[in-house]
């Protein structure tokens, strides 16, 4: 009798447990599953525990059953097999498919890039001290993070990106001068979550802070100015420049590994094509539905303190290219090169109206600086997801209906 109670306890348990786990962190399963945050975010914080129960629970009950002949055979090893399933697939699918690249990522000049990319293509750009890194949408995808040991002219900047969100944004990924080491464990409201290791807290990429500190927090990862060109116009803007090629080794190398990247490119190609395609979303985990642009729209968000703005480029352009506003108590100056094909967004502390400004940034007044926390061309349902207050364009719209929806303000 108590081994038959020890039995159905271990596995009902297990197989609880492991379903919530699959359906929480197995990505692919909010295409068809309802996940909510929350439950999200505790999987995320109780990996190694929920992964544990999990398996020796099916363990427990799989032996019982064929040792001592508990419970009934065929459901058991049933469930025992799905469960080890459901708790595996998604820890190598995380821990070993995307293979982030956040210390070890590989640079290649713009002639070896030619052979990768297209003229037009859009590239995300970090740069620091004269050194600079381009980054395509296509090659950053699977891996999420990229940096290297040496860093950026010295800094230690790297690039995270977001697929769901069309987003590439840089950060050092410091808190309070300790160093992270960053893992990729989902996403959710189409937005990339992180997890520090060290501290086991969930980290959204947009706002670049700890679940526990809220997106407010002073506590957050300093953001690195990004933006996006085409690369044509980022060789002729740095014709030095690195550029980032996520490269799968050849069959004759490694065919295992050869093997799984092709599979996980296939299977991402699968979930995104549409998605940056049509309007549809791939999962419908979204919090606010702002209809003042189509879902998909470009839009270049960023934030000033708590105050939160975004600009399409074809507003931009339609101010003759250049445009002076006020966001969180600061000038800012919004402006589009036709040269270069770019959307950038300066900081404007000379005291005056901003009439030209270059690429680079040298205007009519002064050199001016870009701002770190531009968001270059994420998808307008994402940022006002995350940003709900946010004034779009100098509409002088602001929602705040929906202010308190991510963690603590």
């Amino acid at each position: 009798m108590l081994i038959e109670l020890v039995h159905w306890v271990a596995l009902v348990t297990a197989t609880i447990v492991s379903f919530m786990f699959f359906r929480d962190l197995g990505d692919i399963t909010q295409a068809f599953l309802t996940v909510k945050r929350k439950g999200m975010i505790f999987a995320i914080r109780h990996e190694k525990l929920m992964i544990s129960i999990g398996l020796v629970g099916s363990i427990i009950a799989i032996v019982t059953t064929t040792k001592y002949g508990a419970g009934y055979k065929p459901l058991t090893y049933a469930l025992g097999a799905i469960n080890i399933f459901s708790v595996g697939f998604p820890y190598i699918w995380l821990h070993f498919g995307l293979r982030n690249q956040q210390d070890h990522a590989r640079y290649y000049s713009i002639e070896e890039a030619k052979n990768y990319l297209r003229s037009d293509e859009s590239v995300i750009v970090l740069e620091n001290k004269g050194e600079t890194r381009a980054h395509s949408d296509f090659h950053i995808k699977r891996p999420h993070l990229a940096g290297t040991p040496e860093g950026l002219g010295g800094e230690n900047v790297i690039l995270t990106y977001c697929c769901m969100t069309h987003l590439g944004t840089g950060y050092i990924p410091e808190i309070n001068g300790e160093k992270l080491d960053l893992e990729i464990l989902a996403q959710h409201g189409n937005n990339l979550i992180m997890r520090d290791e060290g501290s086991g807290e969930p980290i959204q990429q947009m706002y670049g802070t700890r679940e526990c500190d809220g997106r407010w927090s002073d506590n957050k990862m300093q953001a690195w100015p990004t933006f996006r060109m085409p690369f044509s116009a980022y060789a002729k803007a740095y014709p030095d420049g690195k550029v980032f090629l996520n490269k799968i080794v050849p069959f004759t190398k490694n065919p295992v590994l050869w093997l799984w990247d092709n599979i996980v490119e296939i299977v991402f190609l699968w979930a995104t094509v549409s998605h940056h395609r049509t309007q549809s979303l791939l999962t419908s985990t979204m919090d606010v539905d702002d209809g003042r642009l189509l879902r998909k729209e470009l839009v270049w968000g960023f934030t000033i303190g708590k105050d939160s703005m975004a600009y399409t480029e074809r507003y931009i352009r339609d101010q003759d290219n250049i445009v002076n506003t006020t966001v969180g108590g600061r000038d800012i100056v919004a402006a589009y090169d036709p040269e270069y094909e770019s959307v950038n967004i300066w900081y404007n502390d000379s005291g005056k109206p901003i009439k030209n400004i270059d690429f680079f940034g040298k205007s009519d007044q002064d050199e001016l600086k870009r701002v770190e926390t531009v968001k270059a061309g994420l998808y307008w349902f994402v940022w006002i997801n995350y940003y709900p207050e946010s004034q779009l364009n100098d509409d002088g719209v602001v929602n705040t209906e929906h202010e308190n929806l991510f963690g603590p303000a």
